[in-house]
């Protein structure tokens, strides 16, 4: 049937070449028969050049398949055309994305006669989408990849978490964030607030809140918000990042700056104070043995000038700390003498000492006697803890391979769960009549000797936990 086409008609020809966009006839063998200037100009060809091909010759060799799959659909006459996007090959080699749109013409008896192709050169409009899909990744790869949290969240609820944000909020995949409402995780205190905070307006922030991680654990959290586009509709873009240790920082610095203070205070009130009280301490003895007046006011004259003497010489401890003379020392021996000094206060507050400790410790690098006070410190505030009387336990054994770990469980009243994290400040203390020197110099004590304190409390009473190194 094809010697029955006339393809130099010059109706067809005059169609072809001024058509908008590259036209070609193939034959059912997929020979082409006839193209245009403009299919010529994409391809880099001559028109001659051109028809010496076939449309498989100029074809992409990772798209033939698709499209002989459909060629031969149309040729099978399962379809009377079809549409895809495939990739020629210049004549200079390099790629031309088109659309393609191909059309079956068949004669009176339903025969294929030749196939019509319609070709739009659509190179730009790829390479446009390729780059905004590398964009796209780019931006992606750096959401995953920030140091900082990522949330996008739509009406309260989160939509997107990077990793970094699983990880923040201490949960096990995206999936046990995604979909869940943002306020889940604030804590309770801080809930009112933050909703007040628009954050689907204008860029808010850096505030800072607390969240509870899915472990339960609190931590302080620094936000800022943006408002953003996600999967075409407006929402909220979240940066978070956790800044506990940050706080825990600046409470050091801060902490290290009232120990200054406070040794600058102790050596002025060392100079100014302690003289006129030893003045006025001498002259009230001599007054006791003189007048004979009410003996309580002058029991609580005496007990007031004692506790001013007290604190003095605290604060002299930090005003000038005495050089550390470190010897090899048995722990078991040191916490025995201190047993022993407080053996009678003990017994007067109807307290038993328990003592568990591992046999065959290693010796430890230590100033004895700075030891010694530490020790004194924690058992005299557990002592004063325990007014009904109770149990004091001791347990010392190894942590690991290097370390020994000293525990002081008290039966006490405890330390309320929100002053815990304030103790050991200068000048605070949970007693009547404490300076809030004490924990103060014996945390210092120990981080001299490279360990570490911890504190835990309940109404139960009081567990310490000290850390020391041993080599």
């Amino acid at each position: 049937m094809m010697d029955k086409i006339d393809l130099g008609n010059p109706l067809l020809v005059h169609a072809l070449d001024h058509a908008a966009i590259g036209m070609a006839i193939v034959g059912v063998d997929g020979k082409l028969l006839k193209v245009n200037h403009y299919l010529c100009n994409s391809l880099g060809y001559e028109k001659q050049e051109l028809l010496e091909l076939t449309f498989q010759e100029i074809t992409h060799p990772d798209d033939l398949e698709k499209d002989l799959y459909h060629f031969h659909l149309l040729l099978e006459r399962k379809i009377n055309s079809y549409h895809i996007e495939k990739r020629y090959i210049h004549k200079d080699k390099h790629e031309i994305w088109v659309s393609l749109s191909v059309s079956l013409v068949k004669n009176e008896q339903d025969e294929p006669l030749f196939i019509v192709s319609q070709v739009q050169d659509i190179t730009k409009e790829k390479l446009t989408e390729k780059k905004l899909r590398e964009k796209e990744d780019r931006y992606q790869r750096l959401v995953e990849e920030s140091p900082d949290g990522v949330i996008i969240i739509r009406d309260g609820k989160c939509f997107f978490i990077n990793e970094t944000g699983v990880e923040l909020l201490g949960a096990e995949n995206k999936q046990s964030i995604i979909g869940r409402p943002i306020y889940d995780f604030v804590h309770p205190r801080d809930l009112k607030r933050f909703k007040q905070i628009d954050i689907r307006g204008e860029s808010a922030g850096p505030f800072v809140k607390r969240f509870i991680r899915m472990d339960g654990k609190v931590i302080d959290v620094e936000l800022k918000t943006m408002p953003t586009i996600y999967q075409d509709q407006t929402a909220t873009h979240v940066i978070m990042r956790d800044i506990s240790e940050r706080k825990q920082a600046q409470e050091l610095i801060i902490n290290s700056e009232k120990l200054k203070v406070a040794g600058q205070l102790a050596a002025g009130i060392a100079h100014e104070v302690r003289n006129p009280l030893t003045a006025i301490k001498g002259f009230f003895q001599m007054m006791q043995g003189d007048l004979k007046g009410n003996k309580m006011y002058f029991d609580v004259i005496a007990s007031e000038i004692n506790r001013i003497e007290t604190i003095l010489n605290e604060l002299l401890v930090l005003a000038k700390p005495q050089e550390a003379k470190f010897e090899r020392k048995s722990l078991e021996m040191i916490l025995n003498h201190v047993i022993t000094l407080l053996e009678t206060q003990t017994n007067l507050n109807s307290i038993e000492i328990v003592k568990n400790i591992e046999s065959n410790l290693p010796l430890i690098e230590c100033d004895e006697n700075q030891l010694k006070q530490v020790f004194i410190n924690f058992l005299k505030n557990a002592i004063e803890a325990m007014s009904q009387g109770g149990k004091i336990t001791i347990d010392v054994r190894k942590q690991n391979a290097d370390s020994i770990v000293i525990r002081i469980v008290d039966q006490g009243s405890g330390i309320p769960e929100h002053l815990l994290n304030r103790i050991g400040e200068p000048f605070f203390t949970t007693k009547e009549k404490g300076t809030g020197l004490g924990l103060m110099i014996s945390k210092n004590i120990i981080e001299e000797h490279q360990g570490k304190i911890n504190i835990n409390s309940s109404a139960n009473g009081t567990n310490v936990e000290i850390l020391l190194p041993f080599s």
